[in-house]
């Protein structure tokens, strides 16, 4: 009886114990990505959700769902000109929100990149000039929703 009553409060401290475990379900995309095929970005998206939550909770296949929006991406540029000389600033900002067991959480993440150019021409104004700025100013944006969580 005693060896039965011992399993039971250890089975009972594991549970309570244990950390939640969440599955990244779904991504939707609000915001207006020009150049970059959709299931490409879904999946990208996704991967960056599940390694920032992977760093506080576990992630299982039966675990709470998450679902992710890119609300917004917006790029704005600043630029300083001197004859052939410019300097340019781009700063990108990246709006999420995170909806777990219909409870919505909201981040904002920014990512700089600076480029001084002579004589150069920059074709994209929507885009940030890397792919990695993007996925900076996402990080930042889930870290900011994590933390609320």
């Amino acid at each position: 009886m005693k060896k039965l009553f011992l399993s039971l409060v250890l089975l009972f401290s594991i549970n309570t114990f244990s950390q939640e475990c969440y599955l990244v379900r779904g991504v939707e995309n609000n915001a207006d990505v020009e150049g970059v095929e959709s299931n490409r970005f879904k999946l990208g998206v996704k991967q960056i959700t599940e390694e920032i939550i992977s760093d506080k909770y576990d992630i299982c296949d039966g675990g709470t769902p998450i679902d992710i929006t890119i609300m917004s991406i917006e790029a704005p540029t600043n630029s300083v000109s001197l004859g052939p000389f410019s300097k340019v600033r781009k700063k990108t900002i990246v709006k999420v929100k995170l909806v777990i067991s219909g409870v919505e959480y909201e981040g904002v993440g920014e990512s700089n990149t600076d480029v001084k150019t002579t004589f150069i021409e920059l074709q994209d104004e929507n885009l940030p000039f890397e792919k990695s700025s993007f996925s900076n100013a996402l990080k930042k944006s889930l870290l900011d929703v994590i933390s609320k969580i």
